[in-house]
């Protein structure tokens, strides 16, 4: 609650004096007499100008133009278009990652971070790309990230499903990156995008021998072309392994040379797409990469703040009038002389 004027605040002083004001009766003095000492002692004046303060109080108060209402904070300007495109390719099983706990494989430590990345990017569309052999656009770029968290939380536990049954995956075993980024750029085409980025995720090296195979180069260059940014990311510890288990007992035998991203190649595509590499060895790194790229793609916005307020000054005149008529009406009753 608030006062439009609140100056007018300061004639509160008119009802105190009201109160102090001592009014003389009405009707005939007489002179002392003996029985008058029988007589009550009225109590009519000091009612009467209880409510002449209060009604002036009421008055001042509505004169004050008293206001209830909120500030409400528009943005006037959205952020930037990101689109996320994940490896989902067989070797995102490998637990060459660590954590707090122990091991953790590339896969869920991958999902947290987006996961965190999604939840620090309230004012930017995002979008999701899987890509592995094959690739899917599984979320538009959209506001909605309680959406986009559900479609990463969803993914992973598909993924697994499918590892779990012996099966390569949701969309194969190989990695087509180029096929990836290729289809995160159908939806930044618009030139009226104030921002577009490609944030690449892959832990492996780029499968040239698929029949689909789609040249990663070209596909940054032609990000570049949209104004479209494309950040690498490459996921995995070269000084690591990967627990198996042989007879019952769990060991860590050395990693291959094709489940390790290839350094030199991520940093020349995201050369060619006017972005940067990062490489993560461990979910710690993984964590430091997502942040780094969080400052590379500020979030541009302009915020008004309005004030949405409402005049309450009819409540308390009404109130003002009605006490103030109330006191003119019983004024004869109240400072008469009565007994």
């Amino acid at each position: 609650m608030t006062f439009g004027s609140p100056w007018f605040l300061l004639g509160l002083i008119l009802p105190l004096l009201a109160l102090l004001w001592r009014v003389p009766r009405a009707g005939a003095a007489f002179a002392p007499f003996p029985l008058l000492t029988n007589l009550r002692p009225s109590r009519g004046p000091l009612v009467w100008r209880i409510l002449i303060a209060a009604g002036l109080a009421c008055l001042v108060v509505a004169a004050a133009r008293p206001q209830h209402g909120r500030t409400i904070t528009e943005r006037t300007q959205a952020g930037r278009d990101l689109m996320l495109v994940i490896d989902l390719s067989g070797s995102m099983r490998i637990d060459d990652l660590g954590d707090a706990n122990g091991r953790v494989d590339r896969l869920a430590a991958v999902f947290r971070a987006a996961e965190r990345f999604v939840t620090g990017r309230p004012d930017d569309r995002i979008g999701l790309v899987f890509f592995s052999a094959n690739a899917l656009a599984s979320c538009p770029l959209t506001y909605d990230h309680a959406t986009v968290r559900q479609f990463l939380e969803r993914t992973e536990r598909q993924q697994r499903t499918q590892w779990a049954n012996d099966q390569q995956g949701l969309l194969g075993d190989a990695t087509n990156i180029g096929l990836g980024v290729g289809t995160a750029l159908k939806y930044l085409r618009s030139p009226n995008q104030l921002g577009k980025a490609v944030i690449l995720i892959t832990d492996g090296v780029d499968t040239r021998s698929l029949p689909g195979w789609v040249d990663p180069l070209v596909a940054a260059r032609h990000a570049q072309a949209l104004g479209a940014r494309v950040h690498a990311v490459g996921v995995g510890n070269a000084q690591g392994g990967m627990t198996q288990t042989y007879g019952g007992r769990m060991t860590v035998v050395p990693l291959p040379r094709e489940a390790l991203p290839d350094p030199a190649r991520l940093r020349a595509i995201a050369t060619a797409g006017g972005g940067e590499y990062f490489s993560a060895g461990d979910e710690a790194g993984l964590k430091t990469v997502f942040e780094r790229i969080d400052a590379l793609e500020p979030t541009p916005r302009t915020v008004a703040t309005r004030l949405d307020r409402s005049d309450r000054f009819r409540w308390p005149l009404a109130l003002g009038t009605a006490l103030l008529a109330l006191a003119l009406a019983l004024r004869p009753r109240l400072l008469g002389a009565t007994p």
